[in-house]
């Protein structure tokens, strides 16, 4: 499974990425937002920091001329944005007429939050289903297994669109992984959480505090 980062933020991506782990971003409409009003910089920078392929969504959902547009402008600003399109009738519209003009743009359907959705989205063409496990199990505090069914699936009707799930927290992550997931995104302070376990702190310490009552600030040798 891929590991993907939720942000606008290059000098964020530029640290998630040092950890050598993560293989892309995703952004949406507020992230976007969030990082001030000149999108193209926004969009240059973010392009610039990932260290592989950006999801960029559309602005809009029912009118699939504007999407068909915007897609074909993005898919024109960097060879690495993927496309996202909305969960919609029209969203819907957009991808199959984009793939019939260029089969290889590559897009992806985002703001899934049903299985007949997700269904949806891979009978039409989507190289990535944007499945919102994560939000719907924080919004309702229910776990959303969403991610099993629909990996099923695809293998029953042989859809080769990716799935990809939106992570909160170590457990949901833990869950996606283990239930097929392509890739999973999150954003930065979801990303730390599955670095960090207080009984992982605490070991160390107590390793640290046995071995300076020896040793003190001594380590073994270092070879340059």
């Amino acid at each position: 499974m891929e590991l993907f980062l939720d942000s606008s933020n290059p000098k964020e991506i530029l640290e998630a990425r040092s950890w050598g782990l993560i293989s892309g971003v995703t952004t949406n409409p507020g992230l976007i937002s969030a990082a001030g009003p000149d999108m193209e910089k926004t969009l240059r920078g973010i392009v610039d920091a990932s260290p592989g392929p950006v999801l960029v969504q559309v602005i809009g959902w029912h009118d699939p001329d504007p999407m068909i547009r915007q897609a074909r402008w993005l898919h024109a600003f960097s060879d690495r944005i993927i496309v996202k399109l909305p969960a919609s009738i029209e969203g819907i519209q957009a991808l199959q007429h984009l793939k019939r003009e260029a089969p290889d743009l590559r897009l992806a359907v985002t703001a899934i939050a049903s299985i007949a959705q997700a269904f949806l989205a891979a009978k039409a063409g989507a190289d990535v289903a944007a499945i919102f496990n994560g939000p719907l199990d924080q919004a309702e505090d229910t776990a959303h297994d969403m991610i099993a069914p629909v990996r099923k699936i695809y293998s029953n009707y042989g859809f080769t669109t990716k799935i990809l799930a939106c992570g909160r927290y170590p457990r949901l992550f833990g869950e996606v992984a283990a239930a097929g997931a392509d890739i999973c995104t999150m954003r930065m302070e979801f990303m730390r959480l599955l670095y960090e376990h207080s009984f992982t702190e605490q070991r160390m310490n107590a390793f640290l505090k046995s071995w300076h009552a020896v040793f003190g600030d001594r380590t073994w040798p270092e070879l340059p």
